[in-house]
């Protein structure tokens, strides 16, 4: 696979030098208490609009979604999609380097459902 061809994530060499493994790395990407949580419902129902994604994570304030989404969009994890219509409607999907995390967020949540009963 050719390297020069994988777009990189924002801050990649400070986000590495603190790790020896490589599991460290994809941490600081998902591993927020809230991005994780945020990928996963935008992965499994998109495109969704702020709104639906609120009621989805009740717990969640509105400035800490906000600014997630922002990092999972820095992250090129999600694609924001901007209706210009009055009032203005945003949407929420997953790009080709989210959906690659399905899998992962997936199997997170089978290892929670077995071990939080």
């Amino acid at each position: 696979m050719d390297t020069g061809m994988i777009e990189k994530f924002p801050n990649q060499k400070k986000r590495q030098k603190d790790f020896k493994c490589s599991i460290g790395f994809p941490m600081t990407v998902i591993g927020s208490k809230w991005r994780a949580i945020i990928l996963w419902h935008i992965l499994k129902t998109y495109p969704i609009r702020y709104g639906e994604l609120k009621k989805s994570i009740p717990n969640i304030s509105h400035k800490i979604l906000s600014q997630e989404l922002k990092n999972l969009e820095l992250d090129s994890l999600i694609k924001r999609i901007i209706y210009a219509t009055i009032p203005p409607k945003v949407e929420y999907m997953p790009t080709d380097r989210g959906k690659s995390l399905e899998n992962i967020l997936t199997e997170l949540c089978l290892w929670g459902k077995k071990y939080m009963d």
